[in-house]
């Protein structure tokens, strides 16, 4: 009985992949023409917000501040609450930690060639910069 129990749930499973179909010989239909996701029968679309941008005017001791789902005065707001805690520097000896910060990002970060690789997030943003190492 149980042989036909796993074939029963391969059938399913082959059944719902030739539903979904398996790409076409148009081309990229996932894209609209600004260059935004558009939504799919299995992907809604992303909000105009949810593109990345660089920030210009980083914080002290950081570089290349990148943000996702939020401005830059936000970004900035929330490098500088990094740089400003302790338990957000990287321990000696260890290549990654992690920290949380104001208004529930949490970070983590490695030890990269000259600094510190941050990624910052939450549900429906995130920030990302490099810190030199102090």
């Amino acid at each position: 009985m149980r042989p036909a129990r796993h074939l029963l749930a391969l059938a399913a499973l082959v059944a719902a992949f030739a539903a979904t179909g398996c790409g076409s010989s148009g081309g990229d239909s996932s894209r609209s023409s600004e260059g935004r996701t558009t939504a799919t029968a299995t992907t809604p679309a992303a909000p105009p917000e949810a593109s990345a941008r660089n920030c210009e005017g980083t914080v002290a001791g950081t570089d290349a501040v990148r943000v996702t789902g939020v401005g830059c005065d936000v970004g900035r707001g929330l490098v500088a609450a990094w740089a400003g805690k302790p338990s957000c520097s990287s321990p000696a000896g260890e290549s990654r930690f992690s920290c949380s910060v104001y208004r529930g990002y949490r970070c983590l970060g490695a030890a990269v060639d000259g600094g510190i690789a941050v990624s910052c997030s939450r549900p429906g943003s995130s920030v990302a910069f490099t810190a030199r190492r102090g």
